[in-house]
């Protein structure tokens, strides 16, 4: 039998657009019928990034990268697999991950994307340990990177003011310690639900009869509250099971993804998770889908809230449906 290695993160990096959006752009330019008081109070979000000319999710997630490897002290030579994780890709082809490799300089590489929503991130870092964890990549880099501000429907007060832009990435390393780095991973989904959270394109078939889909987000916003709020809290409960099985006393963190204040805080009252542990940037950034946990994940570990031998549970939910989590110890 191969021999299975331990996967540890070796460094994490994070990239915002230079553009911020604050509440109070959606009345003055956006013309719509809200305020930063309206969109505070409901959503936890003070303000967000907007991608520019020239910012791509491909120049993100290749900045954030760059970021990573450098605090990880890996070259891009080093790296053996490339995973992005976005819905909003540069184009349909090729994927984010090749136009990273090329931006990296790295040699010729597995890379691809992985298309998991706001639950991306954790899908993508799932796939790249297992190739870590048999020995088919000693190094892999993976990113989430989302550009959400040019699918949105800037008419829409309760889907637009949710979203921002930006990327975050991490290494990983084979080591032989098998008690840190990825310890668990959980990742589900419900196709029947599709309809709550949807992103059309341009290659989106028509319903016969109908006009043609839109191509921004549309969102069904009450009922992914609940699903959000009801998926959060079975993440919590069963990683806490799962930490117990592993031999883990408890979680020095939780890192959720970033997607409404109202959502975190009603979960953490039915989990009794202590608020003073959970790790919140989404005031500053607002919901960047796949993006979001991996950026919370670098912010918190280079402002020292978080440090090498804590361990963290990573929780996400999103479009698809999927949802998912992850154990590390850092």
């Amino acid at each position: 039998m191969a021999e299975m290695y331990g996967v540890a993160v070796r460094g994490t990096g994070s990239a915002l657009p230079t553009r911020v959006v604050p509440n109070a752009e959606f009345t003055t330019r956006y013309r719509l019928d809200t305020s930063d008081e309206w969109i505070r109070t409901r959503t936890g979000i003070r303000e967000r990034r907007f991608a520019g000319p020239g910012e791509t999710a491909a120049t993100l997630a290749s900045a954030a990268s760059c970021r990573a490897l450098t605090a990880a002290g890996v070259t891009p030579a080093d790296l053996d697999l490339i995973v992005c994780a976005t819905v909003t890709p540069d184009r349909m082809c090729p994927s984010v991950a090749c136009l990273v490799q090329a931006a990296l300089g790295c040699r010729t590489v597995p890379a691809f994307d992985v298309s998991a929503a706001c639950s991306g991130f954790l899908y993508a870092l799932s796939a790249a340990t297992q190739f870590v964890k048999t020995g088919a990549a000693r190094h892999a880099l993976v990113a989430g990177a989302e550009v959400l501000s040019r699918a949105l429907d800037m008419t829409d007060r309760n889907s637009c003011i949710l979203f921002g832009d930006g990327a975050g990435a991490v290494v990983l390393s084979a080591t032989p310690v098998r008690t840190t780095g990825v310890r668990a991973v959980r990742l589900y989904s419900d196709g029947t639900r599709r309809g709550l959270i949807e992103v059309p394109s341009r290659v989106t078939v028509p319903v016969p009869g109908e006009e043609p889909p839109p191509t921004h987000v549309l969102l069904a916003g009450r009922e992914v509250f609940r699903f959000a709020v009801t998926r959060m809290v079975e993440l919590i409960q069963e990683a806490e099971a799962d930490a117990r099985e592993l031999g883990i006393a408890g979680f020095d963190a939780l890192i959720p993804h970033q997607v409404n204040q109202r959502v975190i805080d009603a979960a953490l009252e039915t989990t009794g998770f202590p608020a003073e542990k959970v790790v919140v940037n989404l005031d500053r950034y607002g919901n960047t889908s796949a993006a979001s946990v991996p950026i919370a994940l670098d912010e918190a570990l280079r402002s020292g809230r978080c440090k090498p031998g804590d361990t963290v549970l990573l929780v996400a939910f999103g479009g698809g449906l999927t949802w998912s989590s992850a154990i590390v110890t850092l």
